[in-house]
Order: C-alpha cells, then structure tokens, then sequence
C-alpha cells in the first residue's frame, strides 16, 4: 500500500532501442489470443475428480457505453514508451490511476477480474477466487461483491459459497483507494460478481496439478534486513477432455514497473493534440492504465494454454518490488541463471545500457520470465489425488494506530463516503486497557467523528478495526489469505543463517533498522501450515496495509513541529526517546495501552504521547516509510496468532532453517547472477 508521498525509487536514464520480438497483437475489447491446450494424459495414477470452473471481465471504464474505443489496439510489446490508447473522458467522469496521476488519459493495456471456482464431491463448500488487476480492495469492498455474487445465486448455492477477493495490487489500474470514481467503482464491482457468478455456472468436471518453485528475476527488497521469498507456486484445473479451464499463479512482487516514470514528450506529442492537453499538462507520467507484468503473464499462459487466468500476490511486505532489481533481455548469449544479477554483456529492457532502466518493456520482461518459469513448473506438476476441500477463518481485531486512517475514514456528511475505500470501513470503540479486545468487547462507533484540537482535523470515533485470515485446502494445497501486505521474514521465516551472519542481510546504514538478535518476529506463517504446497496470499479480502514487525517498528517524532526543530534529537539526549527522529513501535505500544508507564513529567510527556498518537500521520522516521501505511504496529502479532487459530499449529519458531535467503547482496556460492 503506496500513499500519495510514496518515496520513488532512483531514475535512470532511457535509451530508445525498440526491440521486434515478443509482439502480442491486441483483440476488442482488450482481449488476448489463445489457443486450446490439450493436456495428454498423467503418466500413472491421475488426480481425482474436481468440479471447476472460471470467468472473466474487463474493468476497464468505458468510453461511449463500452470497450470498442480497445480495438484501436494496444502497443506492441517491443514499444518502449508508447502509453496506449489516448482517451479525451470516461463515461463515468475523471479516473485516477492508483498511487499514479488523478486524471487517466491512456489505456496501455487490458485490467481485468478473474474468478475460479472449485467444488469436490467429498465436501460441501464451493470456493472461488477473484484476482483483480487493481491497487487493492478493502474488506467492506469485498464484501459489497460478496453480496452482489449472493442475490445472483440461487438461494440454494448462497450458503455453500465461499468468495475470497483479492487484488494484484497493481498501481496502474484505477484507484480503489484515495481517489476513487465510485460510478465506476459500482460497475467493477459488478462485473467482479457476473465474472464469479459465471465462473460458478460454468463448473464442470476437471482434475487438478500443482507444483512449487523459485523465482528471482525482476525483483529487490526495498528495505533491511533484504530478505525476499521467491516462492512460486502454480494450480492448474484441466479438464477431463483435457482443456485447461485456468491456471493459477502465486509470486511476490510489486506490479509497479513503471512507477513514477514518464514517457518522453516527443512520443505523447500527437496524443496530446488529439485529447486536448497542452503545455505542461502534456505529460504521460503515471496517466495510464495497464495490469503490468501479471498482465503479460496472463497473455502468456492463456496463448499456451487457453483458459483464464488469476495471479495472486503474496509477500510484498518491507518492500518488496522491482524497483531498482537488474532486468535484462534474457538471451542464449545472456541466460537467466538465477535471475538475481544479469550477465555481463546483457542490455536492459529494448537494448537500452542500463539493466535497471524503466520503459514499458521493463514489465514485459518480468511478465515473461515469470510466465516462462510457471511454464517449466507445469512441466514437472503433481496431480492432486485427494478432492477434500475446506475453508477456515480467524478474526484480526487490532488497534489503529495509524491516526491519518482515521483521518481517511472519517464520512462525508454530504455524499455517505470516506476517503479511504468505496464503502464505509467499520471501526469499533474499544475500553482502556491492553486487550487483547474482540467485537464483543467494544462497540461500532457508529461512523461518528470527532474534532481533535491539537491538529485540527475531525478523525473517527473508532480506533479499533476487524479483519481477518482465512485458510483454504484442496488437498494438499493449503492456501494461507493474509489481509495485507506481509514481509518474507513473517511468511516464509529468517534465513537460516541470519542469527550467526546477520550482516549478511543488511545493505543500509545500521542504525536505521533492528539488527541481528534485535530482530525479533515472532514467528512465521508458513512453519503453522502443514500442507505440502503452502500458498501465502497477500491482499486477502483487505487491505491493512504494511506489515512490519514489532522488533523494527518505528514511529516518528512530532515535537518538532510543535516546539521547534531540535527537539526530538534533544529528548533522544535526555533518554526520553528511542532513536534521534523516532520512539520504537514497543515503545508507543506500551504508552498508548498504559499512558501511567510514562515517567517523564511535563512537556516531555505530552512530546511522548502526541508523537505515538499523530508519528505515523505526519511522516517517515529515516528508512521507516512503510509505517506511515500500515494501520498499526499491532499487525503482526495479530495475524499469527490468526495463523494459529486457523491451522491450531503453536510454533514460534523465527529462523526456517531451509531457507538460504539469496538477494543481489548475498548470492549463492559459485554463482555470479
């Protein structure tokens, strides 16, 4: 979850060398050519019996009624700064791009939602998954689709259905988040629901494969300790004619490939004059709207295979993303190897010098490795034998300790909205003390807001909010959906050698982050799961933002700006704070669930309070910008303890000992890329 301050990553400069292959014509309506793979049969025992089914929409926003404006075609994927199709206006008015520009001006390729829907015989429920190219979709969001699905069911389907939402977080598609046009909000919505309503209809006897893996290539972690999970996990429904009915994929990255860049002038001059922008409104930079690499990674395997598509995200958490990652054009002359540092001779994206520069093919290329290794996976995949299916759920009830979500969450009086999601978030008023609390133990705030005085702006009464984890298993699949973004380290556990050489995962200066047995977590999920594959889902039917563990959760201080600058560094002096800019997040916790441990006096006790209850709102601690979006330094704790409940698994074990934790900084030994 990217706000609108966001800190970019560097810039580099573009070479313009255009690049012919891998050009993927476009169809109406944004649709892809494919073909009808026929899966041969399984040498030995073939998996049981599944009833499957899958759908899909497009969510672009219409232009006069529909999608025909598409058919003017898409850019090929050898174009390095063509942004698309220019459109003067949407039917449904200004559309802003996620974490991008507030007016959208071009359409560079399809955003859609795709559901699948799997049933077996041996058990009751029907579960199915929508994945949708959007930044993301909070949970009174998901359930405004839940319910849409429900009053197109047959009353006796409502019951045994199951519908777990889940967003790419893609930040180029249109915004679900700050800025939302909500005409179009209400479409999406409903085109999500006939895409699952129809995915549902259309089940019908099939076997399914699977198969796990890693993968590197177009990826970094963004902030210490640089632990990334390269997890790649792939299902695939086939079928008992043997047509694929869809493929899904599980991975972890930002599909953010061209955040903050801007195509040069000279290619958008002639766009320009035939939408009306001119001067300095003439400009491209985060204007258009495209699904990035999970876009291209459906093309693909739809070409090879036929059927629908969905890709799932997982651990994006601390921050996991490409930018500053080395892409390259892989080549016989300039292989992949491990995907984590390119060979030496090998050019960036279209042939320009530079393996970390930004251009449209940037995100071609992650879409096409990444589409290139799922292939290779299937190539060795199991065929799922047992048809058992189940669906579990565990609350999260966590404190807010994010004042600025308040803020966002507080109702417009004259339109019934907020500024944060297209429903209204609940939240729930909560009495003093520790907790942990439950639903029963507060009361919904009734929307209601209230002034604060010291910085002037109505917040929500509620500063406690539900979400929840819940735990899907076809066989031996298990699926983990976590309600946000969650770091490697809390999925998939610490490297196992990051006790004994933490050194090792640690690229920035080192007072910026915990270090070593300073870093604590608490667990990991998938040490709870005892399933063969383990899928770890982020943006599971919510959004609460960054995930980021206790032991390194920093909350910046504010008496800077109300007493002066030099303040907090003098409060650091004094012992009062934890570090010069900022108080641990154990720290606030600890004041804010008891303001009596203050033993501070007057003005330093008021410094101490003010800067837990408004540091996340008003800015970033020095390498620390992921707190100012998470909702609260509660988050981690929480989920595993739901982790816990769903699986009945007590583990808190934090190193995974079959982990080497490879990145740019510490590669395997031998290797050189």
């Amino acid at each position: 979850m990217h706000g609108r301050n966001r800190r970019g990553p560097a810039r580099w400069g573009l070479l313009a060398v255009v690049v012919l292959a891998g050009v993927v014509p476009a169809l109406p309506g944004g649709a892809t050519p494919t073909t009808t793979f026929a899966v041969g049969p399984a040498a030995g025992p073939v998996g049981g019996i599944f009833r499957v089914g899958a759908a899909s929409r497009s969510v672009l926003p219409f232009v006069d009624g529909g999608l025909a404006y598409t058919r003017e075609g898409f850019p090929p994927r050898s174009d390095l700064h063509d942004p698309g199709i220019p459109v003067r206006a949407f039917d449904d008015g200004r559309i802003a791009v996620g974490n991008g520009n507030r007016d959208a001006r071009w359409v560079h390729d399809d955003v859609r939602v795709a559901a699948m829907a799997v049933a077996s015989p041996r058990s009751p429920e029907v579960l199915v998954f929508v994945s949708a190219d959007l930044y993301m979709i909070f949970r009174q969001d998901a359930d405004i689709i839940r319910w849409k699905v429900l009053v197109r069911l047959p009353p006796g389907l409502r019951t045994r259905v199951k519908v777990l939402v889940t967003s790419t977080h893609n930040h180029h598609g249109p915004d679900t988040a700050f800025d939302i046009n909500h005409r179009w909000y209400a479409s999406m919505t409903d085109r999500a629901a006939d895409a699952v309503v129809a995915a549902i209809a259309r089940m019908r006897p099939a076997r399914l494969r699977t198969a796990t893996g890693q993968h590197f290539f177009g990826v970094r972690d963004g902030t210490d300790p640089q632990v990334f999970d390269p997890t790649l996990q792939v299902l695939q429904a086939v079928g008992t004619d043997g047509r694929v009915i869809a493929t899904a994929v599980q991975w972890n990255n930002h599909p953010e490939a061209t955040l903050f860049w801007s195509p040069p002038r000279e290619a958008i001059e002639a766009d320009c004059a035939r939408i009306g922008l001119a001067g300095a409104d003439c400009h491209a930079k985060d204007r258009y709207l495209s699904s990035d690499f999970p876009g291209v990674l459906r093309q693909d395997l739809r070409r090879r295979y036929g059927g629908q598509v969905l890709f799932f995200n997982g651990a994006l958490g601390v921050l996991i993303g490409p930018g500053g990652a080395q892409v390259w054009e892989v080549s016989a002359a300039h292989p992949l190897g491990t995907g984590i540092v390119a060979p030496p001779g090998a050019v960036g994206p279209g042939g320009v010098p530079d393996v970390r520069a930004e251009n449209f093919r940037r995100a071609v290329l992650i879409g096409e490795q990444l589409a290139a290794a799922v292939i290779r996976l299937l190539g060795r995949a199991a065929w799922i034998a047992d048809t058992r299916v189940s669906y579990r759920s565990a609350p999260m009830f966590v404190r807010l300790t994010n004042f600025g979500f308040r803020v966002l969450l507080v109702v417009d009086p004259a339109t019934g909205r907020t500024s944060l999601g297209h429903g209204v978030g609940v939240l729930y008023e909560c009495p003093p003390g520790p907790g942990p609390f439950t639903v029963d133990d507060c009361r919904w705030d009734g929307n209601r807001s209230v002034r604060d005085d010291l910085v002037g702006v109505e917040h929500r009464r509620g500063d406690h909010l539900a979400s929840a984890v819940e735990y899907v298993r076809i066989g031996p699949v298990g699926m983990m959906f976590l309600p946000g973004e969650v770091p490697g380290e809390v999925v998939n556990g610490l490297p196992a050698g990051f006790r004994t050489h933490p050194e090792r995962w640690y690229a920035e200066p080192r007072d910026r982050h915990a270090f070593g047995d300073a870093f604590t977590t608490g667990g990991y999920v998938t040490r709870h799961m005892r399933d063969r594959y383990r899928w770890t889902i982020g943006l599971g039917s919510d959004e609460l933002g960054y995930f980021v563990p206790l032991s390194n959760f920093r909350v910046r201080c504010v008496a800077d700006e109300f007493a002066g600058e030099g303040t907090c560094a003098l409060l650091h002096a004094l012992g009062a704070i934890d570090f010069p800019d900022s108080l641990a997040g154990a720290t606030c916790k600890r004041v804010t669930e008891d303001p009596g441990s203050i033993t501070w006096g007057e003005p330093i006790r008021t410094a101490i309070v003010a800067s837990c209850r408004y540091g996340q709102a008003l800015g970033e601690a020095a390498g620390h910008y992921e707190e100012t979006n998470s909702a609260s330094w509660d988050l981690v704790p929480a989920l595993l303890e739901a982790v816990r409940q769903v699986t009945g698994v007590r583990d808190g074990t934090e190193v995974n000992p079959d982990f080497p934790g490879w990145w740019e900084g510490h590669l395997p030994t031998g290797t050189g890329s």
